[in-house]
């Protein structure tokens, strides 16, 4: 199919027309910022909104960046960016990288001011404090939490940038221990200082964030060869190992007061995520640690059948997310409208096809072809404020099942529901709203996945599998 139509070159011309604007637009306005993006946009006037606007449905004050920038928001946006290999884009999204690297790394623990609650603030210039967005009557000290995966060419282009950061950055990771017996993490960390936090009353130990950190430093131990490093990715790999169930499931967190939310709760995609970043760091330090990787590796063949031993059902589209046995706490994924807590299915799917990609394990695939019918068929939901993010991830998920199997259907259905999406998220303006029926863009909301999905569907009806724009795995 793929180039082979009049009809569908003019849609993916149409399509790439339609990235490149909003691209041109949000370059633009970064001059004034040193290259950086800004999180929430007029996009009538093109300006940085000075006054932040009411929260969507399931979103969170304490996660926005008002004011400023965040890189976790941004990398899908910059991966389009390297991948259309404009001469101005690439410029731009090194100069943006250059001075995240050189401006705004400097803390005291090292660890970057981005993801779920701190971004850099463009007025100030200066790390923000996503909870002073929240009206909290007292300000929580400004906080790490990684909110997605950190992609290997971020890493990879950050180092070449500046080595140190990405050293420093995997020394201030030891801040996301907990003083308490036994040890425990926590997801949450100090940036401005180098303490680590006191134990709460349940651990927020969420099992994809061991996973985050074992990825990063098996990055930095490649770079660095550091002991330490090392210890601590070992540190992180045996945390949940030795907390796993029998079915090899993980809690999602592993220490709750009886009664809470979380109490005995089995968190099915956090499981999958480590096992997924296992499997990314195994093919990273093989060469280093092959005996390390070899183990890695193994786990996460146990953590994987224990997302499969949870009770979805692909037949029904029934999808879960996580659940307590014996009672009504199950959390099902939606198709459209993910709120804060709750991840779309394309999320969880697009995260089969990457585990898949390194595993073939099919019964990933079959998780993910289930989803993405889904995607082909389900009406768009448009009576809630839908966020990008579930749109991008959406058309994100199709254009790697095409990639995946060859098979026209999701390239051509992918293609149609572009349209739709096009006309909600667009309209008559260049940049795209942060979530469907509201008028400004908002990083935080995922409009950086809209323009990746956009892109890559485009990019593969020109090209087909020779797509230059690979997919994003970075929702775990």
């Amino acid at each position: 199919m793929a180039g082979g139509r009049p009809h569908v070159s003019r849609q993916a011309s149409s399509l790439l027309n339609r990235v490149s604007r909003a691209l041109d637009i949000l370059v633009e306005i970064s001059e004034p910022f040193d290259g950086l993006f800004p999180s929430i946009i007029n996009r009538r006037s093109h300006a940085m909104l000075t006054e932040l606007p009411a929260a969507i449905g399931g979103q969170r004050d304490g996660d926005r960046a008002h004011l400023g920038s965040n890189l976790i928001h941004d990398e899908a946006l910059l991966q389009t960016m390297y991948a259309l290999d404009v001469p101005g884009y690439v410029t731009a999204a090194d100069r943006y990288l250059d001075r995240f690297a050189t401006h705004c790394t400097d803390t005291v623990s090292g660890l970057f001011p981005w993801g779920e609650h701190a971004y850099w603030h463009l007025v100030d210039d200066r790390p923000g404090n996503s909870y002073g967005l929240a009206g909290r009557s007292s300000l929580p000290a400004l906080t790490h939490d990684h909110l997605r995966a950190t992609p290997l060419w971020l890493w990879e282009k950050l180092h070449g940038i500046h080595p140190g950061c990405v050293e420093r950055f995997a020394e201030g990771l030891d801040n996301h221990w907990v003083d308490i017996e036994p040890i425990e993490y926590i997801r949450h960390a100090n940036i401005d200082g180098v303490e680590r936090n006191p134990a709460g009353g349940r651990s927020c130990d969420f099992p994809r964030h061991s996973g985050f950190y074992i990825w990063d430093l098996s990055f930095a131990y490649v770079g660095t060869g550091r002991c330490d490093f090392l210890q601590q990715i070992r540190d992180f790999l045996d945390y949940w190992w030795s907390r796993r169930l029998p079915d090899g499931l993980c809690f999602t967190e592993s220490r709750v007061p009886e009664g809470e939310m979380f109490w005995d709760h089995r968190g099915v995609t956090q499981t999958l995520s480590l096992a997924t970043s296992l499997l990314e760091s195994a093919d990273l330090i093989d060469d280093a640690q092959p005996g390390l990787a070899a183990e890695m590796r193994s786990r996460a063949a146990v953590y994987t059948d224990g997302f499969f031993a949870a009770p979805h059902d692909l037949a029904k589209a029934r999808f879960v997310l996580g659940y307590r046995p014996d009672s009504d706490n199950i959390s099902m994924m939606t198709v459209w409208g993910s709120v804060y807590g709750k991840t779309p299915a394309s999320y969880t799917a697009g995260l089969c096809l990457c585990h898949y990609r390194i595993s073939q394990d099919t019964r990933l695939l079959e998780f993910a072809e289930a989803a993405g019918r889904c995607y082909l068929n389900e009406p768009f939901a448009r009576d809630i404020n839908v966020p990008g993010m579930d749109a991008g991830m959406g058309l994100g998920l199709l254009a790697d099942l095409y990639d995946i199997t060859g098979e026209d259907r999701w390239l051509e259905g992918g293609l149609r529901r572009a349209e739709e999406i096009v006309s909600l998220y667009f309209g008559d303006r260049a940049l795209p709203s942060g979530a469907s029926g509201i008028a400004w863009y908002e990083s935080q909301m995922g409009p950086s996945f809209l323009l990746h999905g956009l892109a890559r569907l485009a990019l593969q009806a020109l090209h087909g599998v020779d797509c230059p724009l690979g997919a994003n795995y970075t929702g775990r």
